[in-house]
């Protein structure tokens, strides 16, 4: 009876790690959208960023949400729920990211206080 015990122990133990839930990583944040080719923010607002085994939410305070799925071998390389191209980008440092779109680019801002309202900033180019 000991053995058995000592035997089904490990498979126990595995079993409730299964168990668990994979926590996500999430931040609140602040998106600066910009229309694709433009320079000016047509949004600046609160955001809520989660990453998870590599798939990124990016939630506007707008109601917007964006779901973004790893694609392919490069780093960094997304589709969105309309199988559309999405590119991660570095170019904020440790502020933050920048995601570039179809349509739209958003930087994700990693401090929610920071900015001007927009109307001073201007993006990145890629």
């Amino acid at each position: 009876m000991k053995g058995s015990a000592a035997r089904s122990a490990p498979w126990l133990l595995l079993g409730a790690v299964l168990a668990m839930p994979a926590g996500a990583d999430t931040v609140d944040a602040r998106c600066d959208v910009y229309p694709r080719g433009e320079d000016k923010a047509i949004a600046v607002l609160p955001c809520t960023f989660s990453q998870r085994q590599g798939y990124i939410r990016i939630y506007r305070s707008d109601g917007v949400s964006h779901q973004l799925s790893p694609t392919g071998e490069a780093v960094g390389n997304f589709v969105d729920d309309d199988g559309r191209a999405v590119y991660r980008q570095s170019g904020l440092g440790p502020a933050g990211l920048i995601f570039r779109m179809t349509d739209i680019s958003i930087y994700v801002y990693w401090d929610p206080t920071i900015g001007d309202g927009g109307e001073n900033r201007t993006a990145i180019k890629p």
